[in-house]
């Protein structure tokens, strides 16, 4: 006897207009899906690995000068003079776990999210998956990256920003207006999580400009952009003026413009106004310190001003002194700010040697509790957030030594970023109008790249939120360059 078809387990079906029963819905195939996206399953399977030995290794996580404050202001929000605090956004939102493990295992999730996004952007452009896996893997594997991942500091969530934005932008060739609110909203985030992604915004106007979609639909898709951009910035632009009396992100930019055209800016040419002649250095040209020194040594100029070196006062005072610089000597500042982007691009001894300080350490690395002492801070802070345990970093083997061998042998370095970068140009050019997509990705990591270089200096950590974007970049470009020799085989 045939057996009755049970109702609880009856396949789906969808009805029609007329009241015709459709076939039944497709269910998904997971195990298809599992063998087409194996290789960056693997991958993602690998650096997990990576990430949890990482965790064992330096609990809770590792911290920076930056770190506390960051904290402070999640503890008791309020806008910090040197840093704008969009990470303490983040760091509130996770504060309900009261562990700070957790939000590095959450950085480090993030690190991972970046990976698979690079690769769901270049699938969705219809690279094969062995290629989109390829230029994933720089993002999720790279040793200071996933270092960078493990400190309280505001890296790795810029670099999840700007990564998604870009993902929400790529993901239809005529990106929907309210992706491009969305977008907007990220890119605001960025800015007031770093000031480095204050650019930001200029590389995706520029695609919404190639993107053809009209006149009308892209003024009005530009336009809430930057509506949604703007309204965030200038929202925390009061708040700082509330707070601080000056309507500003962080009364430090003119500390750090002025440590970019300190090693170069000579008086007898710029000839500043009388206000801002303390700001002068006697020093000869080829014997000055380095950018950074001009920031922070007691016996930089900005230390001994008319106030606090990041008051209001001074910020503008030293805005004005380095405006004058660069507008007095355009051509060195511009050369500088070359030197400095292309430090980038070249092995570790031919740069300021910043690198060192983002390697999985040997040795006990410094406790919150030493850099709270030495920068007159609240260790309270750190211990409320962290649920009272003890936040100092411990070093656990062999878990340790584990991580160090991997950051020697899976570090990421300068000359095949610039490789990189370069694959990306060159696809960019013999792309011309099919361009847009690279041109995106692109633009934005030489965006994060150049403006640290053009208004502080470069540093090793600043380069982790550029990777994703070159890689989506390089991967196009090697696309390009196939199609390209290709068509060229065909001809001959």
């Amino acid at each position: 006897m045939a057996a009755e078809a049970r109702p609880d387990i009856a396949p789906r079906t969808s009805a029609s207009p007329g009241g015709h029963v459709a076939r039944p819905l497709a269910r998904p195939d997971w195990r298809q899906f599992a063998r087409d996206h194996q290789l960056i399953g693997w991958v993602l399977l690998a650096a997990t690995v990576v990430r949890v030995i990482a965790l064992l290794a330096y609990p809770p996580a590792f911290w920076f000068p930056d770190s506390l404050p960051y904290i402070q202001a999640a503890v008791q929000p309020a806008p910090y003079s040197i840093r704008p605090i969009g990470y303490s956004f983040l760091l509130l939102m996770l504060e309900p776990a009261h562990s700070v493990l957790f939000v590095v295992a959450v950085q480090h999730l993030m690190g991972e999210v970046m990976a698979a996004l690079t690769y769901v952007i270049l699938r969705r452009h219809r690279l094969p998956a062995w290629a989109s896996t390829l230029a994933a893997i720089p993002v999720a594997a790279s040793a200071y990256a996933i270092q960078i991942e493990h400190y309280v500091l505001s890296d790795a969530f810029f670099g999840l920003l700007a990564t998604s934005a870009i993902a929400l932008m790529l993901w239809r060739p005529r990106p929907r207006i309210w992706v491009c609110g969305v977008v907007g909203v990220l890119l605001a985030w960025a800015a007031l999580d770093r000031s480095q992604g204050m650019l930001l915004i200029a590389p995706f106007v520029l695609y919404l400009a190639v993107a053809r979609l009209g006149v009308r639909r892209f003024l009005i898709s530009a336009g809430i952009m930057c509506v949604a951009f703007v309204v965030p910035v200038l929202a925390y632009c009061a708040w700082y003026d509330q707070t601080y009396g000056s309507f500003e992100i962080t009364t430090s930019t003119g500390a750090f413009l002025y440590s970019r055209v300190a090693t170069f800016a000579e008086c007898s040419v710029d000839k500043p106004p009388a206000d801002e002649r303390w700001l002068c250095l006697s020093t000869p040209v080829s014997k000055r310190e380095y950018t950074s020194w001009y920031v922070w040594a007691p016996q930089s100029p900005l230390a001994h001003g008319p106030a606090w070196e990041f008051s209001s006062q001074v910020n503008h005072l030293a805005t004005d002194f380095a405006l004058h610089a660069i507008m007095a000597q355009p051509v060195t500042y511009l050369r500088v700010v070359w030197d400095t982007t292309a430090e980038t691009f070249l092995p570790e001894q031919d740069t300021n040697k910043s690198q060192p300080q983002y390697m999985f350490p040997a040795t006990v690395p410094e406790s919150l509790s030493a850099i709270a002492r030495q920068n007159g801070e609240a260790l309270s802070y750190g211990l409320s957030y962290n649920g009272g345990a003890n936040p100092n970093t411990r070093l656990v083997q062999p878990y340790a030594s584990w991580m160090s061998f991997y950051q020697r042998k899976f570090a990421l370095p300068g000359p095949l970023i610039g490789a990189i970068a370069l694959i990306g140009l060159i696809g960019l050019v013999l792309a011309r109008r099919r361009c847009g997509p690279a041109l995106l990705a692109w633009l934005t990591g030489v965006a994060l790249i150049v403006t640290p270089a053009a208004t502080a200096d470069y540093d090793a950590r600043y380069v982790v939120a550029a990777i994703p974007a070159f890689c989506i970049a390089a991967a196009m470009g090697i696309r390009e360059i196939d199609y390209r020799l290709r068509a060229a085989h065909r001809a001959r």
